[in-house]
């Protein structure tokens, strides 16, 4: 009787305190979210080497990506980065560590014009992803943009001001490379005709043996007494290529606030990337002749020469509304909006692919002038 009173008491008293502590316990719970937990994508990416050997060149991230160029921690990496120059035919066969899930990266910034027709076949199904100066590759690793160059400048209407009142000279060139190409020929032909047309240039680089040296820097960033010159001669030494627009268009001229006179790149690549009403092309002009008296008249005329400033006068401007501006006005233009980050394009892919031949990809697929 005692034992069955004692068990009864007992029962009573967890009873009433499980109706008591449960209600308390479910609602504490009730708080705690229950989160699936995702191993975070490894951020490392490895440079084979460094871009023709040069130190300048080296990064230390890139995007939300630590970036080395120990190929002791080709193991840890997600990406493998191959400039041009540091790999070639003798790499392949492929003797070094490869993990299936890794991303080998075609990394170029020269035109496909410099490896000839038949270039780049003894990487036919070595690559996953390019990462290129062109739009269209996997990944974008070009010499400008229109986000980056508004960043970069002062911006407001007085800032115009002050730079077309220090105006006082005409145009400048630096340049290095007089005939290493075909469109390097050409191009300093289409500069004598200039000359011979009467455009004052005040000229700079190899090509000119007796002009000042300019102390090189990344990215250029030239003294106040060369960013008095009105305008920039952004030539390249490629004709057509494929969004093939260098610093010469982005660091030499704009950043340095002169309005960039280009030749070589196609004038629909250049307006898909350019900040609107930024540039002279010289194709819009039958000859260098047509172009020189033009330029006189902008020298003369401050109010028409100030329109290819105004992309800089609203501070406020963002690079999409520019791109949305430029579209509105060239509908014809595929405007580019915003470029594709090697980093965060890994971080988000969930795919992968063997380039069969990089090429096609790369080569083949551009304009038969540029080739």
């Amino acid at each position: 009787v005692r034992i069955a009173s004692l068990l009864l008491v007992m029962v009573t008293v967890i009873s009433f305190w499980k109706i008591q502590r449960t209600p308390i316990l479910e609602e504490r719970h009730a708080k705690i979210p229950i989160v699936e937990v995702q191993a975070a994508k490894p951020k490392l990416i490895l440079y084979w080497g460094l871009a023709f050997g040069e130190e300048w060149g080296r990064e230390t991230s890139t995007g939300e990506c630590e970036v080395t160029y120990d190929r002791n921690r080709l193991k840890e990496a997600r990406i493998v980065a191959f400039h041009k120059t540091s790999i070639s035919a003798k790499d392949i066969p492929w003797t070094h560590y490869r993990d299936p899930g890794q991303i080998f990266v075609f990394w170029n910034a020269e035109p496909s014009a410099s490896f000839g027709k038949n270039g780049l076949t003894e990487f036919d199904n070595f690559f996953n992803w390019t990462w290129t100066y062109k739009w269209s590759s996997d990944a974008f690793r070009g010499y400008g943009t229109r986000d980056g160059v508004l960043a970069s400048v002062k911006r407001g209407k007085l800032v115009v001001d002050e730079i077309v009142a220090s105006k006082d000279k005409m145009a400048m060139w630096s340049v290095s490379n007089c005939g290493g190409s075909q469109g390097a020929i050409q191009r300093m032909q289409y500069y004598k005709d200039l000359v011979q047309a009467g455009l004052t240039v005040t000229t700079f680089g190899g090509c000119f043996f007796w002009s000042e040296k300019i102390t090189r820097s990344f990215p250029t960033n030239y003294p106040d007494k060369l960013r008095k010159h009105k305008f920039y001669l952004a030539f390249e030494n490629s004709i057509r290529c494929k969004d093939y627009i260098t610093e010469k268009f982005w660091d030499n001229a704009l950043k340095n606030d002169m309005v960039p006179i280009v030749w070589g790149p196609a004038k629909e690549d250049v307006l898909a990337v350019a900040p609107l009403d930024s540039f002279i092309h010289c194709d819009d002009f039958e000859s260098p002749t047509k172009l020189v008296e033009y330029l006189h008249f902008l020298d003369q005329h401050d109010d028409e020469y100030r329109k290819y400033f105004h992309w800089r006068e609203d501070e406020s401007m963002t690079a999409e509304q520019m791109a949305k501006l430029t579209k509105e006005k060239y509908p014809e233009i595929d405007v580019v909006m915003k470029p594709k980050d090697l980093c965060n394009e890994y971080l988000k892919n969930t795919k992968t692919k063997i380039i069969k031949s990089l090429n096609q990809e790369f080569i083949a697929s551009d304009r038969e002038e540029c080739l």
